[in-house]
């Protein structure tokens, strides 16, 4: 076991398609701070994005929540299994 604990298994594909869904997203909300449009872009939080590492933050770790749980649920990601 890795000294992390148990680490996700996860499909090659499904690996590379969650990459590609945060680069969009944070390239999306970097494109809404050059264009000034930031009270306009809907973010997962419903909160606005100023560019802060707190939105920062808070935007791709409720991004990282959904696309795990969207794996998970479709079988493309699990835990390694405990020793045992």
């Amino acid at each position: 076991m890795s000294s992390y604990g148990r680490v996700p298994i996860f499909e090659e594909e499904w690996g590379e398609a969650y990459m590609e869904a945060m680069r969009v997203y944070v390239d999306l909300l970097e494109v809404s701070l050059e264009d000034g449009t930031e009270a306009e872009i809907e973010t997962l939080s419903g909160m606005p994005f100023c560019g802060c590492s707190d939105c920062y933050e808070r935007e791709v770790y409720l991004m990282a929540t959904k696309l795990v749980i969207e794996g998970y649920e479709a079988g493309k990601v699990h835990l390694e299994e405990p020793d045992g």
